[in-house]
């Protein structure tokens, strides 16, 4: 053995062992993941499996996916090992015993769970399992609420969203911190429950955690990724919820970084693959073109036929796809692009089309692949990444760009206003505004009015303190090549600011700081 490669042995065979299948230990074959838990396995170590056998999370068929980040590690490592001579790469033959001794204890405990959950008289519906009441909530709320944890489990094990909200903006999650059920909070996280979606005034779980101090309910979130520099509606973060030097601030404290036990990196490594997971499945698909060729459109045709989906011929909030002309993923902003980066559609140029021709299911999406056809920008904009972070934006359940911001349009009704290429009037303009979750005034805001309602910061500059536009509520837009309001104001919670300011927040979806346009210096 040649010794110079020592070192070199050591941490490729450490790595080799994070990628061994989690049922049998061994190189894993056709690599298959879970996307709700974000564990992998052999294919054939996973047949007829309703729950993953790592972890015990209830598994749809439309959750299990081709892992092609695994299939290519493997094999690279595998190059690897042939070049430094390696051949007991795989050889886990210790591991191997662990895991099917884990995984012995696991099925009994599963049949164990099951056999509670069937004895147990609770009504779990095989449809419309996420149908909300009339207050929003959906079986898993009241589940939670009522500490009923084996009908908990049952729902999940039957698909249910642990990420839906109520009409509060409450989520399963923060219910069971709020109120300290630490077991059905650990369970939903396992499930996928997304530990940093906010809530009622933007407060995440951990924010809940802080303010009832619920010690374990923390440790827990933050086992699972939740972070500790997010901001709600006042400005606070979690740890300003709680007492100085207390256990929670302790807990809470930049300075006491969270250390993982062994056990606890693998739940942490669990909800990280699940983040990086390379599929999405969609419940369906709705597809908008917008200003096609007519030999695209004619593929378009052609592919929803195949796949019988759903398409719209003027944007709708139902869309969930935009297909639109590029060069390279950059298109041009139009009033549909910027429409579908403030409801977070996927924005996917026209290749895109002939890819879905040759796939069997389009509802199960590969996230590695179907990110090659993403739009990657605008050509106005300077900054990439901007469609991807719209979209990323809507499915981790954030507010939406202008979420409790009020606007008010100081500019006739039926004239055309002529913007970057766009045509556009006053009512487009209030429906780009409203899709973006802000408010339209009737009526021009006077500061004396509004000065002394209650403050908010909006989410997307929360970690922003010093950005001028940080708690501003109310905006005056008017046209600059034209006479503009009387009055033009510059105050913290109102500022007048033209047309192409909100064109811009647009299209770098984030509240621009005035002074870069060269505004209210």
């Amino acid at each position: 053995m040649n010794s110079s490669w020592k070192n070199t042995r050591d941490a490729l065979k450490n790595f080799a062992s994070v990628l061994i299948c989690n049922k049998c230990g061994n190189k894993p074959i056709n690599a298959m993941r879970y996307t709700n838990c974000g564990h992998f396995f052999c294919s054939h170590c996973i047949l007829n499996h309703s729950e993953c056998v790592k972890c015990n999370t209830p598994v749809q068929p439309l959750e299990i996916s081709n892992d092609h980040l695994v299939k290519h590690l493997v094999s690279s490592c595998d190059i690897i090992a042939e070049l430094i001579q390696e051949k007991n790469l795989w050889n886990t033959t210790t591991t191997n015993l662990n895991n099917l001794t884990q995984i012995s204890t696991q099925v009994s405990t599963t049949t164990e769970a099951r056999t509670k959950v069937t004895n147990v008289n609770y009504r779990i519906p095989k449809k419309n399992i996420d149908k909300p009441n009339d207050k929003g909530e959906t079986k898993l709320h009241s589940a939670c609420l009522k500490n009923q944890e084996e009908h908990v489990k049952g729902l999940l094990r039957l698909g249910a969203n642990p990420n839906t909200k109520d009409n509060a903006g409450w989520t399963p999650l923060q219910e069971v911190v709020c109120y300290g059920y630490i077991n059905i909070c650990k369970l939903l996280l396992e499930c996928g429950a997304l530990p940093n979606t906010p809530g009622l005034e933007n407060r995440r779980a951990l924010h809940e955690a802080a303010l009832n101090n619920r010690l374990q309910e923390a440790e827990m979130l933050l086992k699972y990724g939740a972070r500790k520099d997010v901001f709600d509606d006042s400005g606070k973060k979690p740890i300003d919820y709680c007492k100085a030097h207390s256990e929670m601030w302790n807990i809470l404290s930049d300075k006491n970084e969270y250390h993982n036990t062994s056990e606890e990196a693998v739940l942490l490594n669990s909800t990280l693959h699940q983040s990086f997971s390379m599929t999405q499945s969609f419940d369906t698909i709705v597809i908008f073109a917008s200003n096609l060729r007519t030999h695209n459109r004619k593929y378009l045709e052609q592919m929803i036929s195949k796949h019988k989906i759903k398409t719209v011929s003027v944007f709708r909030s139902c869309v969930t796809h935009i297909i639109v002309e590029a060069s390279q993923n950059v298109t041009r902003l139009t009033y549909d692009v910027m429409m579908a980066l403030l409801c977070g559609c996927w924005i996917l140029n026209t290749a895109w089309i002939q890819y879905d021709m040759d796939i069997v299911d389009i509802l199960k999406g590969d996230l590695e692949v179907l990110e090659l056809f993403e739009i990657f920008k605008t050509t106005g904009s300077s900054k990439e990444g901007i469609p991807k972070k719209a979209r990323e934006n809507a499915q981790n359940q954030n507010p939406r760009l202008f979420n409790k911001c009020h606007f008010y349009f100081a500019m006739e009704p039926k004239n055309n206003y002529h913007i970057n290429d766009m045509v556009l009037t006053k009512d487009a303009l209030s429906k780009l505004v409203q899709t973006g979750g802000g408010t339209v005034l009737k009526r021009e805001p006077k500061p004396e009015d509004i000065k002394n309602k209650e403050q908010f910061i909006n989410f997307h500059i929360a970690n922003e303190p010093t950005h001028p536009l940080y708690k501003c509520t109310h905006y005056i837009i008017y046209v600059s090549d034209r006479d503009g309001p009387h009055i033009k104001y510059n105050m913290p919670h109102i500022k007048t600011l033209p047309i192409a300011w909100l064109i811009e927040c647009i299209e770098q979806f984030t509240l621009v700081d005035p002074s870069k346009l060269g505004l209210l210096r």
